[in-house]
């Protein structure tokens, strides 16, 4: 598996997790052994999520999961981790966090509209009239 991204990775999560349950539906024996291919698929993805949401998803004992991603050589696990970043300074004059405003509109239909935005005038009115009139 090439490295993932998060986003990825969890979109990856729920394609094996449906690959799971379709192996579970058809397995011949309630405690069948899962097949070495869904295994390293999962272990493949605990180098990018956390082992126990892995884990979780696809209903797994968070322990052998770990224990296989373990016995894994140092050389696979080392290059399925992210490289260290070194630290960057970013100086600025401007104040932080930058102020934002929050505005929520409810519909009778109980349609919402949330808005957050930094613009110290924005052009709220045609936008909130739009939602109010659109059903």
């Amino acid at each position: 598996m090439t490295r993932l991204l998060p986003v990825q990775a969890e979109d990856e999560l729920r394609h094996l997790a449906q690959r799971f349950a379709q192996w579970r539906h058809r397995r011949p024996t309630p405690r069948g052994r899962i097949p070495k291919s869904l295994w390293a698929q999962a272990v493949a993805l605990s180098q990018v999520l956390p082992v126990s949401r892995v884990a979780k998803r696809l209903s797994l004992c968070p322990t052998r999961l770990k224990k296989r991603w373990e016995g894994q050589p140092s050389t696979a696990r080392s290059t399925a981790l992210p490289t260290p970043r070194n630290f960057v300074e970013v100086r600025t004059t401007a104040v932080w966090p930058p102020s934002t405003t929050e505005v929520e509109v409810q519909r009778a239909d109980g349609a919402r509209l949330r808005l957050t935005y930094g613009d110290a005038n924005p052009a709220l009115v045609p936008l909130v009239q739009t939602f109010l009139e659109s059903r």
